[in-house]
């Protein structure tokens, strides 16, 4: 076989394993009637009601008494690259959680809190602006879930339906098999990121060929 034919035939190759659906999901949406952290707080962590010091140490991830970058990514649950289907182990597709975004959130909440610009947000500089009742911005990623989708799943859906009853999940709910479809379907898109790693190796590769060093027999 030709090399021309060779080169085509594997970029065709490369290009099908590469395909793929990753359009972006719909993240829930804060109730109009709620302030942001309301609405974190409720659905994550399964409180009403709360006062301004206990929300400030959930979330205070290394017990330091103030809050850092990585704090106020967990807070929104932009941690991570990315959050899939909805953060709570249902939904559909992911999205990418890109290191400007991360930026954005983080140099937003900072100028709001980081009054003496040391770095950090103290729990006294958190209180005040609690205790004014003032609400946390609402950048669009859901009500900031913590952990990966997979945990988030189990937390809030097969610890409280299954873990003591049900183990082997014989009785299924709406959310267990959109769990299970959005974790194959994630695989699959897993996979996807893998092909086009590799179709950018063998792009690197086959651009070093020179088909001008091959003997004549070899070129098209």
């Amino acid at each position: 076989m030709k090399i021309s034919s060779i080169i085509y035939y594997l970029s065709l190759s490369i290009s099908a394993l590469a395909h793929g659906d990753h359009s972006q999901t719909v993240l829930k949406k804060k109730p109009a009637n709620l302030r942001w952290q309301d609405w974190h707080m409720s659905e994550e962590h399964n409180l009403d009601e709360y006062d301004g010091k206990t929300f400030f140490l959930l979330h205070d991830l290394k017990g330091l008494g103030k809050w850092d970058h990585d704090d106020v990514l967990n807070l929104y649950g932009i941690k991570h690259e990315q959050i899939i289907g909805d953060g709570s182990g249902m939904g559909e597709n992911s999205i990418t959680i890109t290191k400007e975004t991360q930026r954005m959130v983080v140099d937003s909440i900072f100028q709001l809190f980081d009054l003496n610009n040391d770095g950090t947000i103290s729990l006294e500089e958190w209180l005040s602006f609690h205790d004014a009742g003032k609400e946390l911005p609402d950048f669009g990623f859901g009500q900031g879930h913590h952990l990966d989708f997979e945990s988030e799943y189990e937390e809030h859906h097969w610890n409280k339906y299954h873990a003591q009853n049900d183990p082997d999940t014989k009785i299924k709910h709406k959310e267990d098999i959109e769990h299970e479809l959005l974790h194959h379907k994630h695989e699959i898109e897993e996979t996807h990121d893998r092909s086009s790693r590799l179709k950018k190796f063998a792009n690197d590769y086959l651009s070093n060929i020179r088909l001008d060093n091959l003997t004549p027999k070899y070129r098209i």
